[in-house]
């Protein structure tokens, strides 16, 4: 997942045509109509089932301005069912909202995650009063399954208001000056709010030094920066988790396996460089901004092996190599361009890579394998998840290249057909990585499949939780851009995409999902691999592209390109528990003698991008969050997910 994830990142380049200046400084907070709720008493059942009682914090436009204020929240979980179902009782038509319900689905995901709770047989049931919508109730919805699932009482004392992330990050709220009133309405004495929010900004745009405005109303505000720190204050007792893992490694035999994959990559690069250099001067200069992409992966590649850490050398070589195969074989397809025009052009590319015959050969391999280990489950996780995310690139790169035709002038028809065939050569790329991917996992032992885990609800639990966190985004981020441009949301969809390959793939990506995979990969009996990774890895990317562009605020050029992030103290503070988290995740997998190779490349690559700019740190807080995922989805592959939790395993 990371591998793919960074290749889409990537693949933005500096080639993109189309720009959203208003895009340069979407929200890191609620919105000012929104009533995104918290209250807190418990009824606690058998089996980590029962109920709580949550009074969410909101803020809205009164008479006299904005006003806070709460509004109750039950939920109830309960067992039975197939799978995890997630709903939303309202009592008034249309009572909930996008927002709130991706909230809802994320918190019954990082909950799930966190304690290892069973995926199939239970239902968590959301029921809410009067009008609600907004992700900034996401952190107490958390605490109450969480609390339901390990039945601890929660205290009375206590509220918050904070979103979550799939890490169980909590992230930062608007509004939160109002909402101490709500806690005053609610007779609370303490209030969590995010960290990095003491200083909160109203309205008239000034800021509010939040913990002495609510110390003279007789209110202890704190900042809290996880759902760990959130359940010690609500229930004084710790949030079990896996123990500390000193080193986060992988065994010899994976190191020279991913060692031996570099050097190969490595070669690739030289190569594609060398013919790319024989092409004509002007052509070089127009595909210069992708070279230099693939030298910068080439040199993050030598300094991570340098250092010994060979898994994320493998990351890095794989996109050093495909970047400079994709502007080699992009820069052969435009001297076609100049000379014989766009048909010809596109002909060129969508018949370089020959991608139906190159998916059909992959799967090929891969439907005939059957899984014993963790580490097998791994290997075709992964590699199915590449060729997923290829079909997804070279859909949406056929849609590039079929809006050259109408491009306004020549240059925006060359800016679409260059980026249409550097998505498409990418896909060609994965699909071909595939193997390299299924060749580094397959095969390692160590723990055994768990045999009644279901794969199919697995993925169900994760798509549907990727959709909801999607309609969030285009709630939250899409809509507010076309109001501003005076343009339809789905116009604006299409020039998003172009700008930011992680939303157009997480789109392309849910709908074949949603379609079903039969038309790619027919009646195979390792095709449920395929949906797990490809529903576990959109969930990845569509949380983060919500982590991007609301909850860390981050700040943005007219290109999109990431210049600042507002919120310092929330990306250091996740950055850090990023890291932790994936570490304590490999800890538990190496203890079931599990040796996770992708898991562990993700984790190394990003000890170096989170060196670097706001855009690589936001690019390593991804790589930590693929990674966490990943490490637990293998945990419940084996039938440990709650190995090191009280003791569990």
């Amino acid at each position: 997942m990371r591998i793919r994830r960074s290749l889409a990142l990537l693949a933005t380049a500096s080639l993109l045509a189309t720009s959203l200046a208003a895009c340069g400084g979407s929200s890191g907070g609620d919105k000012k109509s929104e009533k995104d709720k918290d209250k807190v008493s418990a009824t606690a059942g058998p089996s980590g089932t029962g109920s709580r009682t949550l009074n969410a914090l909101f803020y809205m436009n009164g008479p006299d301005g904005p006003e806070g204020g709460t509004n109750p929240v039950v939920v109830n979980v309960t067992n039975g069912g197939k799978g995890v179902r997630v709903s939303f009782t309202e009592d008034e038509v249309a009572g909930t909202g996008d927002q709130w319900r991706a909230a809802g689905w994320n918190a019954v995901t990082v909950a799930t995650m966190l304690t290892g709770a069973s995926l199939s047989g239970r239902k968590v049931e959301f029921e809410v009063t009067g009008r609600i919508d907004g992700p900034s109730a996401g952190a107490l919805m958390t605490v109450g399954i969480l609390s339901t699932l390990r039945g601890d009482r929660l205290k009375d004392d206590v509220t918050m208001t904070g979103t979550i992330n799939p890490d169980g990050t909590v992230g930062p709220v608007g509004g939160i000056p109002y909402k101490v009133d709500g806690v005053k309405k609610a007779k609370k004495k303490r209030m969590l709010i995010p960290i990095g929010q003491r200083n909160s900004r109203i309205d008239d745009g000034s800021s509010v030094d939040v913990v002495a405005l609510a110390r003279r109303k007789g209110i202890k505000v704190t900042e809290v920066s996880n759902i760990y720190e959130v359940y010690k204050a609500f229930t004084g007792k710790e949030l079990p988790r896996p123990p500390e893992a000193a080193d986060v490694r992988l065994d010899d035999k994976t190191y020279d396996r991913l060692k031996a994959k570099v050097k190969g990559m490595t070669g690739e690069s030289t190569q594609a460089y060398a013919e790319f250099q024989t092409l004509d001067p002007q052509i070089q200069e127009v595909m210069n901004p992708v070279v230099v992409q693939a030298n910068s992966a080439a040199e993050e590649a030598g300094k991570l092996s340098d250092n010994g850490l060979q898994a994320g050398a493998f990351i890095s070589s794989l996109e050093a190599a495909a970047f400079m195969q994709a502007a080699l074989q992009t820069g052969r397809a435009l001297e076609v361009y100049f000379t014989q025009g766009v048909d010809a052009f596109v002909s060129q590319i969508q018949g370089s890579q020959q991608l139906s015959l190159k998916v059909e050969a992959a799967v090929d391999e891969l439907k005939t394998f059957e899984p014993k280990t963790v580490a097998d489950a791994a290997a075709l996780i992964d590699a199915y998840s590449n060729v997923l995310d290829a079909l997804s690139l070279s859909s949406y790169g056929d849609n590039v290249l079929g809006q050259v035709s109408e491009a306004p002038d020549e240059d925006t028809a060359m800016s679409l057909a260059i980026m249409g065939a550097l998505y498409y050569e990418l896909a060609g790329t994965l699909v071909d990585a595939s193997e390299d991917l299924f060749d580094v996992s397959r095969g390692l032992g160590g723990a055994r499949l768990d045999p009644k885990m279901s794969l199919a609800d697995t993925a169900d639990f994760f798509r549907k939780a990727s959709e909801a966190n999607l309609n969030a985004f285009d709630t939250l981020i899409i809509d507010e851009i076309a109001k501003a441009n005076q343009a339809s949301a789905d116009v604006i969809k299409v020039r998003f995409g172009n700008n930011d390959i992680d939303y157009a793939l997480a789109q392309s990506t849910l709908t074949i999902l949603e379609g079903g995979l039969d038309e790619y990969f027919g009646d195979a009996k390792t095709a449920d691999y395929a949906k797990l990774g490809g529903s576990a890895g959109l969930y990845a990317r569509t949380a983060q592209l919500l982590l991007k562009y609301y909850s860390l605020d981050a700040q943005l050029d007219d290109d999109l390109n990431v210049v600042d992030i507002r919120n310092q103290q929330a990306l250091s503070r996740s950055l850090e528990f990023g890291a932790d988290q994936v570490q304590r995740g490999v800890g538990v997998l190496r203890g079931e003698k599990v040796d996770p190779a992708l898991v562990v490349a993700g984790y190394e690559k990003a000890t170096i991008d989170r060196e670097g700019d706001a855009d690589d740190k936001l690019n390593a807080l991804g790589s930590y969050l693929g990674s966490f995922i990943s490490s637990r989805v293998l945990a419940y592959l084996g039938g440990f997910p709650t190995a090191g939790l009280d003791g569990g395993g």
